[in-house]
């Protein structure tokens, strides 16, 4: 299913919306005339069928309400990881301009293309659903070159030390982002979530009423309902990849401030 993320958002929620919306009137209509022909009494043939879409949906609300708010909670935690990456990016290479020449220049350089890799190669690689790697290789570029330098003087070496505490921060945020990728919902999760839509839904069938108007358009806002909670939860079940999305803004920002001041 990873081609729906490359839809854009407005036509990923027509597609959701019509998919469960062309499920339910084809249901209710296929459907509406055996259940009139099998129903003795309307209005106790209703509270039964009440009762059981009543149990359903309690049920499927919880189930959707607790996955919607973990997909939520990952979106915004991988969003601030990104931003603490960026900026610990910034302020190490801050940290570099204290180091005397031609070290300064070779870390300040290292850093900008580390985070060049990140705007125009992680980004890429992160919207397709890849784990990318250029940018892991500067880093490990960088990190061996720092870990080479000796500091001459003992305020340098304290310099020194706070910017090798400042790269394992970085390391860490770094690690967690590619790893961030992958913490999407399950398989199996999505065919639970995806059934229980399409059971609450088959359950409004088996309501009876005279008035085929109505019922078709009270199906059909539930189907709704269903499919637009089903297209928020897609969305932002992949932090990097789709319309509603975690990018490269934080990073830009950084870059422009590396090359302008």
């Amino acid at each position: 299913m990873d081609w729906i993320y490359s839809l854009p958002n407005w036509l990923f929620f027509i597609l959701c919306c019509g998919a469960t919306l062309l499920f339910s009137l084809v249901g209710l209509v296929w459907l509406r005339p055996w259940v009139k022909s099998h129903v003795a009494s309307y209005p106790e043939h209703n509270d039964l069928v009440s009762y059981f879409l009543g149990s359903s949906g309690v049920i499927y609300g919880i189930l959707l309400g607790l996955v919607a708010a973990g997909v939520w909670s990952n979106f915004q935690a991988l969003s601030g990881q990104v931003d603490g990456e960026a900026t610990i990016t910034a302020a190490l290479y801050q940290d570099m301009a204290t180091y005397p020449q031609p070290y300064r220049r070779l870390y300040q350089q290292e850093l900008k293309a580390y985070v060049r890799s990140v705007i125009h190669q992680d980004w890429p690689a992160h919207n397709r659903g890849e784990v990318p790697q250029e940018s892991s290789k500067i880093l490990r570029s960088f990190k061996n070159h720092l870990f080479d330098f000796i500091p001459p003087t003992p305020r340098l070496r304290v310099v020194h030390e706070q910017a090798i505490n400042q790269l394992n921060e970085l390391l860490i945020a770094h690690r967690l982002r590619l790893r961030g990728d992958q913490a999407n919902l399950p398989e199996l999760l999505w065919w639970v979530i995806i059934l229980g839509a399409l059971i609450n839904v088959a359950i409004s069938w088996f309501f009876v009423s005279d008035d085929i108007i109505h019922q078709i358009a009270l199906t059909a806002l539930i189907a709704l309902l269903l499919g637009s909670l089903l297209f928020l939860t897609a969305a932002m079940d992949n932090p990097f990849r789709g319309g509603f999305s975690v990018d490269a803004s934080a990073f830009e920002s950084v870059l422009y401030e590396m090359v302008n001041y």
